[in-house]
């Protein structure tokens, strides 16, 4: 049995989606179009984690509720339907001069009223899959294509920045909206928290992207990479110049590089101490403005810095790699 369920859309037409595996539960969203045209039924992939699963499988739990409660209405009218027919038929078939007359009657409650499920679009990205066109959104990180896997993370890194950008730029409505919602605490710790995040999000996606990018390289199968290399500067760069002949600090200058040392350290303490600051942070970085113990202070412009930064160096990589493969 078939029963036709309306799930909402966005204002831009993009479906909800929450990947099913237990250690993730990332969300996102599919334009409809694509997901109905393109999404194959017997597996998607999560933009985060590169789950599969089948296509049924993806729904969010307002979802879920939605679908259960419009299966559960559509059974209570069914059965409404038989226990009305059932009982006109009874006392059709009653004696209508007998001594006792029996009567049956059905009377349906109110059907369960469904909410529609949705959801915020805060601080979205939007990506479109290089490789078969599929245009999905997250809230945060996406590399993988929800409609056939392929690892995006050239073009999620370019994204990213632009999408980090922009936030920044909205921060004093965010921070304007949320202290008209709740308070002027709340305000400050949400725009803290968007701020930290940018940080983390710029790091993860450069880490992503030079992974990436390093598989591009003809001969990279001869080299074995630890997981996660790329999140260290020193040992990535030693990476490249062992491949392509050239690394990090060619196309930064000395100061620059330490700055960016610092923000991936940052990002470190971010990701794995809550931000606060430990002893080798201070020795590696120099940090003259923390001691141990202190929590870490990210401002605006230093995510700006960060971003420029990334910027610079994933052009400069791209074009490690073009000429390579040329």
């Amino acid at each position: 049995m078939s029963i036709p369920i309306s799930l909402e859309l966005d204002d831009a037409g993009f479906l909800d989606r929450r990947c099913p595996h237990p250690l993730c539960h990332a969300d996102f969203k599919v334009l409809f179009e694509d997901w109905r045209d393109h999404v194959r039924d017997e597996v998607v992939y999560c933009p985060l984690c590169r789950h599969q699963d089948a296509s049924s499988e993806w729904n969010t739990p307002p979802q879920q509720k939605q679908i259960e409660a419009e299966a559960l209405r559509y059974v209570h009218g069914q059965v409404s339907q038989a226990f009305g027919s059932a009982a006109r038929s009874f006392n059709r078939s009653q004696p209508r001069d007998g001594i006792i007359s029996l009567s049956m009657s059905y009377r349906p409650d109110a059907p369960p009223i469904v909410m529609p499920a949705s959801a915020s679009d805060l601080l979205r990205q939007t990506f479109a899959c290089e490789l078969c066109g599929c245009r999905y959104s997250s809230l945060g990180a996406a590399f993988f294509c929800p409609t056939c896997g392929h690892n995006n993370a050239a073009s999620t890194f370019l994204t990213t920045i632009e999408t980090v950008r922009k936030t920044l730029s909205a921060l004093p409505e965010i921070r304007a909206s949320v202290s008209a919602a709740a308070d002027e605490d709340t305000a400050e710790n949400s725009v803290r928290q968007i701020r930290e995040n940018g940080l983390v999000r710029l790091v993860s996606a450069f880490q992503r992207f030079a992974a990436a990018l390093f598989d591009r390289v003809p001969d990279s199968a001869r080299f074995s990479p630890r997981p996660n290399v790329f999140q260290n500067l020193k040992e990535s760069d030693k990476l490249w110049r062992d491949a392509v002949g050239t690394g990090y600090t060619d196309l930064l200058s000395e100061s620059d590089y330490a700055l960016l040392e610092t923000y991936f350290q940052q990002r470190h303490l971010l990701a794995h101490r809550d931000g606060l600051v430990d002893k080798q942070y201070v020795e590696r970085c120099g940090d003259s403005r923390y001691s141990e113990g202190q929590r870490l202070v990210v401002t605006t412009q230093s995510i700006v810095e960060l971003a420029g930064l990334l910027d610079t160096l994933a052009g400069g990589m791209q074009r490690w790699v073009s000429s390579d493969q040329a």
